[in-house]
């Protein structure tokens, strides 16, 4: 039997709602204690080890692919003395890689949307690994160029794909930092290269064979990842929905699927761009963009140039191998470090503080690159921190401003066109120090964009706090 009610009845039902009779309050206590949306279930739930394995995979990508990403800067000194390179042909090096990044962030976002993010993640590993192998074999700069752009397809895609992942497998109030955590790999494996290039067993190689065996372990990385790597169980949830695969996740995450209810998000063919600019979300989208524009001109430029910039400013190159260390350690405190600082203020604000700090220590490194050691790698120590940091902490505003179904090509896009800071910026370095301009002013032109990524991230803050963007359910 069942009875309609007005209003509230005593079972707890809103007027014209039908609910078997006799219902408990206890029964209705149990219900929204266990049942409700997939994410809503991950979010009440506790960390469980398919969780931390994901985590944990995903860093281990971002940690070859920081290695990959900053090899060639580090190898930079040896590649310029072996083919007689000036400070404007490295810059296009430089550059050609970040400009690759611009369609990985696209294409692979966007094909984490179609296939899922664990088929982007090893697409974008296994251009990685061709990409690194081929590079160990050129014998000219084009073909370098060639090989690079390749990577830079590879790299743009790899972030996209993780951070998608493991923010639909980990609950909201973990989200921050295990987001930082996983981007923060990169960082690692930037500071990784940097030691490995000081060992003994390094020393005295050409820079092809440091190359090839990255390639090679980029090769072992992805066959790990094929092994081991689930799919996302939101993306699993709309497009599998009775399969397998959904069971064995949810299984592992300790949901019962009888309680879970998935929400149908709108499906559609075709790449996504345009719906990024969908009534509520285009200027969200573009104050997005500038923002992670500003902030990737600063990253990209210490990512290949902070080794060169100091041979040219009279220092060994081991100096600047060091500097670069002390940046990957201070970026990798600031992943660590600063997302914590989200846990007790408002996240875009802890972000917009961090921007002003980056634009203040990046624009001091070129005032105090004639001083001591211990003064100009504290001050390699702090850029790390706030630009890098900073970086990392881009992500959660545009995970949770974009649905799950158009996730992976917002966040994709969102890099993709940050991406034109990180290519212009290796290029305007490259073409300002071979025109004689000292590297104190090249440090300044580093740090103006990301003033310009705070007004941007307050004029969001704003935005986000006020309207009503159109959501699906994360």
């Amino acid at each position: 039997m069942a009875t309609r009610g007005h209003d509230y009845d005593k079972n707890g039902c809103r007027s014209g709602q039908v609910t078997p009779w006799p219902r408990t309050y206890g029964a209705l206590m149990h219900r929204s204690d266990s049942s409700g949306s997939l994410q809503e279930q991950i979010d009440r739930g506790g960390l469980h080890g398919v969780q931390v394995a994901v985590v944990g995979l995903c860093a281990l990508v971002t940690l070859i692919e920081g290695i990959d990403l900053t090899l060639i800067p580090l190898l930079a000194p040896a590649i310029a003395e072996s083919w007689s390179l000036q400070p404007a042909e490295l810059g296009i090096i430089f550059s050609t890689g970040a400009f690759g990044l611009i369609f990985g962030g696209l294409g692979i976002g966007w094909l984490a949307d179609r296939i899922g993010r664990r088929g982007a993640l090893l697409a974008a590993m296994l251009l990685m690994t061709v990409a690194t192998l081929l590079a160990a074999s050129v014998t000219s700069v084009p073909q370098l160029l060639a090989c690079r752009l390749l990577a830079g397809v590879a790299f743009g895609g790899v972030i996209p794909a993780a951070v998608a992942l493991v923010s639909e497998f980990t609950p909201q109030r973990t989200r921050p930092s295990v987001v930082a955590l996983v981007i923060l790999g990169q960082a690692a494996g930037a500071l990784l290269a940097a030691r490995l290039l000081r060992l003994p067993f390094t020393q005295g190689r050409e820079w092809q064979t440091l190359v090839l065996w990255t390639g090679l372990a980029c090769g072992a990385v992805t066959l790990i990842i094929l092994a081991l790597l689930p799919e996302s169980p939101r993306y699993l949830s709309l497009r599998e929905p009775a399969g397998r695969r959904l069971s064995r996740v949810l299984r592992a995450l300790k949901v019962d699927p009888a309680t879970t209810v998935v929400e149908p998000e709108p499906s559609s063919s075709g790449f996504r761009l345009a719906e990024l600019f969908s009534p509520g979300r285009a200027y969200g989208t573009a104050l997005l963009w500038i923002a992670f524009i500003g902030v990737g001109w600063p990253l990209s430029f210490f990512t290949n140039w902070l080794t060169r910039i100091y041979t040219q400013a009279g220092h060994a190159p081991q100096v600047g191998i060091d500097a670069m260390a002390a940046y990957s350690a201070g970026a990798m405190a600031g992943g660590l470090l600063l997302p914590l600082f989200s846990r007790r203020w408002n996240h875009d604000k802890v972000l917009m503080a961090c921007m002003l700090l980056a634009a203040g220590v990046t624009a001091a490194m070129g005032m105090v690159l004639g001083s001591s050691t211990e003064v100009h790698m504290t001050v390699a120590f702090l850029c790390g921190v706030f630009v890098s940091g900073t970086f990392f902490m881009l992500y959660p505003p545009a995970v949770r401003f974009y649905p799950t179904d158009i996730r992976s090509t917002g966040i994709g896009a969102a890099v993709a066109f940050g991406r034109v800071g990180n290519t212009l910026s290796p290029m305007a370095a490259g073409f300002m120090l071979g025109a004689g301009i000292g590297p104190a002013s090249v440090f300044w032109t580093m740090a103006a964009p990301l003033l310009v990524s705070c007004v941007a991230l307050y004029l969001f803050h704003r935005h986000t706090a006020r309207s009503a963007v159109p959501r699906t359910p994360h």
